[in-house]
């Protein structure tokens, strides 16, 4: 029977390849905040109140189903081996759901009150800023110049998004969304350099379980401390809702974080958080089909940096590959 340190990566990845899981991972997350609003809007409140689906529930509920489903893919890939590791290994794997549970609670948050673009850039376009930062203190991992070039790009991108967004969105909630979109921008660019560190000796299903179980079992009590209400589901149809929430946790999670994990492993921190400046434009562009959230002239060159952020990044990474 084949055990979890026999396959610990599925596939053996070249940085490139790597790279691109990424980049596949930043598509799949572009989905969520669209998502993630037409499930709010699925449980509208009182008077044009806000959901009754609030942003916790919605996490507790995606992580719930993300767990066993992760937890049960790795036991049929790896068999009895599956979670067979170290005590500390599982410990930081479970403490890896905290942050996971923390980034992914403040961008439900974010999207709530600036909006699906603004949230979206904010939290993944700043991240490379912080992720070379700690990459270089704690896993000594240095970007050459051109890296560093494209880090400038997504800050700059990051800047216009946001003075744009700032011009159009309501005063009263777009300051709230930044604030949230910024702590969620800190737990995404350290759930990297966490994942990075912890990438080796572990299976990615099997992280992405732990974390999961870890974010879900934090956040409920958490939910219970606080008194969270559910929202009503007398004579609703929930199909749909069902749906989406099964697409949230089995693909835009489950999915997604087992291809980010192992492309990450196979590039570096920074170079992951790069590749995953795909989900701003994926996000924007369904907000605008989707939701009618029009992108203006300033946002469709914020993204345009992102993108060429991200292709100055698949041009090093090919370079590199060759070299």
């Amino acid at each position: 029977m084949a055990t979890a340190r026999r396959i610990n990566e599925p596939l053996a990845l070249s940085p490139l390849v790597g790279l691109g899981a990424v980049i596949l991972t930043g598509i799949l997350w572009g989905t969520i905040g669209v998502v993630t609003g037409q499930l709010k809007a699925a449980f509208p409140g009182v008077d044009g109140g806000p959901s009754t689906l609030s942003s916790l529930v919605l996490v507790v509920v995606r992580l719930g189903i993300t767990a066993p489903a992760a937890a049960i893919t790795a036991r049929l890939l790896l068999g009895r081996g599956a979670f067979r590791l170290p005590g500390r290994v599982l410990a930081l794997g479970l403490g890896l759901g905290l942050v996971q549970a923390f980034f992914q609670y403040a961008y439900v948050e974010a999207v709530t009150y600036a909006g699906v673009g603004i949230a979206t850039a904010i939290e993944l376009c700043l991240a490379p800023v912080l992720v070379a930062t700690l990459s270089a203190i704690i896993l000594r991992e240095r970007p050459d110049r051109l890296i560093i070039g494209a880090i400038v790009f997504a800050a700059v991108g990051t800047i216009v998004l946001a003075t744009s967004g700032a011009a159009t969105a309501n005063a009263a909630t777009f300051q709230l969304g930044i604030v949230w979109s910024l702590a969620c921008m800190v737990g995404y660019a350290s759930y990297i350099v966490l994942v990075r560190h912890l990438a080796a000796g572990i299976h990615p299903l099997e992280l992405v379980a732990l974390a999961s179980a870890g974010g879900f079992a934090i956040l409920t009590f958490w939910s219970t401390v606080v008194g969270v209400k559910l929202p009503e589901l007398a004579g609703k149809d929930l199909l749909i809702p069902g749906l989406q929430f099964a697409y949230l946790a089995l693909i835009a999670t489950c999915l997604a974080y087992a291809l980010f994990v192992s492309g990450v492993r196979a590039t570096s921190a920074t170079t992951g958080s790069l590749g995953a400046l795909a989900m701003p434009p994926t996000a924007t562009l369904l907000a605008a089909l989707i939701l009618g959230q029009i992108p203006t002239i300033e946002v469709a060159i914020g993204q345009a940096l992102l993108i060429a952020a991200m292709a100055v990044t698949i041009i090093r990474t090919a370079q590199r590959t060759r070299a």
